[in-house]
């Protein structure tokens, strides 16, 4: 039961991380002069 839950918290937890990484990957910083480095593998899931 204990495995379980654990397994299911990751997949919940690794399936929010995965749609905030989308949407910062594909939005710019509104600020005017900061915008941090994107790592290679973040690039990855740009839709453009």
């Amino acid at each position: 039961m204990k495995q379980e839950l654990k397994k299911l918290t990751y997949k919940i937890a690794s399936g929010i991380l995965l749609n905030s990484a989308k949407k910062e990957v594909n939005s710019s910083c509104f600020f005017i002069g900061y915008q941090p480095e994107i790592p290679d593998t973040a690039k990855k899931l740009r839709k453009f």
